[in-house]
């Protein structure tokens, strides 16, 4: 996932490709050679990051950080979990999963059984005739939660 981030320096806002080097930030500003502190107003494909937490160094980390990482995973992570760029830095996304279209408890508890296979003995196929109740005991134990695109799970 490419990061585009618009960048504001002395009322002047750039959109510049991340990562990049301070150097070159500043020469894009047309202050070559000089250190200037800029503000990250956004990121583009991230609407609900908390750019005002956000400095040069994090911006990169997480441009190279996201770089292979599905956007709809990274979004879910955004919505379900935390919009603070550092919390988001130091996910770990192949411990994640987004199962589409999974909206319900009762989606999650046939998802579940159905599509991921689950063995479930004859005590809990009696406990969990009822799905919704089967998706809500894998979300509470899982910890995640519902979001715009399905269920998301982070398992960090």
């Amino acid at each position: 996932m490419d990061l585009m981030a618009l960048v504001i320096y002395k009322g002047v806002a750039i959109r510049v490709l991340l990562p990049i080097s301070s150097e070159e930030l500043s020469e894009r500003f047309g202050y070559e050679g000089q250190e200037i502190e800029v503000t990250f107003d956004s990121i583009e494909g991230l609407p609900d990051l908390d750019c005002e937490r956000l400095t040069l160094d994090l911006a990169n980390d997480l441009a190279e950080k996201l770089e292979d990482v599905d956007e709809d995973i990274v979004l879910s992570f955004i919505e379900s979990d935390s919009s603070d760029p550092s919390y988001l830095a130091n996910a770990e996304f192949d411990d994640c999963s987004l199962y589409y279209d999974v909206a319900t408890d009762r989606d999650l508890g046939q998802y579940v059984v159905e599509e991921l296979g689950v063995e479930l003995s004859r005590e809990q196929l009696e406990r969990y005739l009822d799905y919704e109740k089967y998706g809500r005991d894998v979300r509470l134990s899982e910890g995640g939660s519902f979001v715009d695109k399905g269920y998301f799970v982070s398992r960090w």
